[in-house]
């Protein structure tokens, strides 16, 4: 092992990194909370100076993907499609198969400007969660109970707040709605044979309604749907903690876009279309298991410097307090107060943790239920 990738696979790297996202991010939220009186004043001001807050805590992420563990992505798309990506608003669709796949989605974003921007379909309770569903709050994201009842009437008001939104934005949808999981997996497609659909291989049934819901609330908004693919080369399973020591991935996205006029509006008929996109992307990621590439040509935009920028700045920035606070803990020599530190720094690593894992959907998840087996949709 070199000492470079000794020195990232180090737990003081991971306590560093997190004591970086947790005070930047906690001194963002505060920021956040004092743009309150802007939105009175100047609401279209005030969405963009919290997309440039949003993307100075979000970045902090996708760096670690970019530049600590150096995780490479191609992306394979229509070079006449690619001009456009960046300069329109888009619904993009995901597949939930591994768990840094909702990063490599940030990534996507970055690579073409829209990251501070990006929007997610997020469940209530992420709104309460320090950091990462404060900044949701602001950046206005659309928050759900998973109650249809509920949520209709609250997502469709949360959409079309986005119709006058003052930045290019992606709307990024895990129609699936929670990870692939082979039990998951055996369920959903328990669901299938009942309903009569084509069985997938590599994905679980979508959730037709709350994808038909935002297509028809962003009409006129959003020009596409980008329907992307994603996987990993040489079958590894990417993790958290492998990006936070340091460890390298390679990524294959597949993104074709869709325009958006193509899909019918009629809920019945939107939801065969669906279907039928996940029928196609199924047979993308058997393509792939068999030939290990996606189709076409890969296109692959240059990694952007401003997310690694934005980390170093936090990081001199902070640098000074944290030195400050060692030296005195030096100086007092008190064995207490040394462990309880140890103790505060690895509460706040596990705690890093924990926020960046209920950002993803399928946390808290009931998805294989009774009631989700009979209605889902």
């Amino acid at each position: 092992m070199s000492l470079v990738q000794l020195l990232k696979s180090h737990f003081l790297s991971h306590l560093f990194i997190c004591y970086v996202f947790l005070v930047s991010g906690l001194i963002i939220n505060l920021l956040q909370l004092c743009t309150l009186p802007l939105w009175l004043l100047n609401k279209q001001l005030a969405r963009k100076v919290n997309c440039r807050f949003a993307y100075t805590v979000s970045s902090q992420l996708v760096a670690a993907l970019e530049w600590w563990s150096g995780t490479e992505c191609s992306l394979y798309t229509d070079p006449k499609s690619y001009p456009l990506y960046g300069k329109e608003n888009a619904i993009v669709v995901l597949n939930h198969s591994f768990e840094i796949d909702f990063l490599c989605g940030w990534t996507f974003c970055e690579r073409f400007g829209v990251l501070g921007s990006s929007k997610v379909l997020a469940k209530k309770e992420l709104a309460y969660v320090p950091i990462i569903g404060w900044m949701w709050y602001f950046q206005e994201i659309v928050f759900c109970k998973r109650k249809w009842e509920e949520d209709r009437k609250t997502v469709t008001q949360s959409l079309q707040n986005l119709r006058d939104y003052p930045e290019n934005y992606w709307f990024l949808l895990y129609c699936e709605g929670t990870r692939f999981t082979t039990e998951k997996h055996r369920i959903s497609m328990q669901v299938a044979e009942t309903k009569g659909l084509p069985k997938l291989k590599y994905h679980l049934l979508p959730r037709t309604k709350g994808f038909w819901v935002t297509v028809q609330n962003l009409r006129g908004t959003v020009a596409a749907v980008y329907d992307s693919t994603l996987n990993f080369r040489n079958n590894v399973m990417p993790t958290l903690l492998g990006i936070l020591s340091g460890k390298k991935y390679h990524a294959d996205l597949y993104v074709r876009r869709i325009p958006l006029d193509v899909i019918p509006e009629d809920e019945s008929e939107c939801a065969d279309w669906l279907h039928k996109l996940y029928q196609e992307k199924d047979s993308f990621q058997d393509g792939y298991m068999q030939t290990g590439r996606y189709p076409g040509p890969i296109v692959s935009p240059p990694r952007r410097p401003w997310s690694l920028i934005n980390w170093l700045f936090w990081s001199c920035l902070l640098l000074y307090p944290l030195g400050l606070l060692l030296a005195q803990l030096i100086i007092s020599g008190s064995v207490m107060t040394i462990l309880s530190t140890v103790v505060l720094c690895t509460a706040a690593s596990v705690g890093v943790r924990w926020m960046i894992g209920q950002t993803e959907i399928n946390r808290s998840s009931n998805y294989g239920s009774k009631t989700t087996r009979q209605n889902n949709n």
